[in-house]
């Protein structure tokens, strides 16, 4: 594990994630990794921009193969209106890009355009605990109880991955090599059974 620390907020960066960084770049077939890097840093940016702006600088951040968790000061008193729209600003900050790629209608920015495009409507899912799951879950907070928003939150995760598992496994299994849907849904899966309790 890497660790360092940048204006006070801790960066730590797992071996775990590294592995998975590096196999990505190797099996870039289509040379585009790094526009896909440029769209997650995008992307982590617009979370970070708007803590900042709410007076939440992150504490902490941590480079997990799940993705990145950024950790907001302790003390920091909570508003929900406030969590979902730091929730949204990651995909806000990716739709600006795509947005910003499309008036230049060029060639060169056509992958860049393609990779914050997936990359936000991926993260606004309504599935925990995913951009558009923390968003849901601030949302209903302001109506519902915590545990119960929660419940909600994790049975709408439920409706959402388990048609998108079933049309992946179908892709796969007809296409006999095209795996990217699967491959998406099974992180799904992975993120809901290691990342429980993030709401708290």
């Amino acid at each position: 594990m890497i660790s360092f620390t940048i204006h006070n907020c801790r960066i730590t960066v797992g071996f775990l994630f590294l592995a998975v960084f590096t196999v990505f770049l190797l099996y870039d077939t289509s040379n585009t990794a790094v526009f896909w890097i440029l769209a997650a840093a995008v992307h982590e940016a617009g979370h970070i921009l708007v803590m900042h702006a709410y007076g939440a600088a992150p504490v902490q951040m941590k480079f997990t193969p799940f993705g990145i968790d950024i950790i907001k000061p302790p003390q920091l008193c909570r508003g929900y209106g406030r969590d979902a729209l730091i929730s949204l600003a990651g995909p806000g900050a990716n739709f600006v890009c795509v947005l910003l790629c499309y008036l230049f209608n060029n060639k060169i920015y056509s992958s860049f355009l393609f990779a914050n495009l997936v990359l936000a409507v991926f993260n606004l899912l309504p599935i925990e605990p995913l951009d558009g799951g923390q968003a849901l879950y601030s949302i209903l907070c302001a109506k519902y109880r915590s545990d119960q928003s929660l419940k909600i939150v994790s049975v709408t995760s439920f409706i959402v991955v388990t048609p998108l598992a079933i049309v992946g496994f179908l892709v796969l299994f007809r296409s006999r090599g095209n795996y990217s849907l699967f491959a998406v849904c099974v992180y799904l899966i992975f993120l809901l059974l290691f990342k429980k309790g993030r709401y708290e």
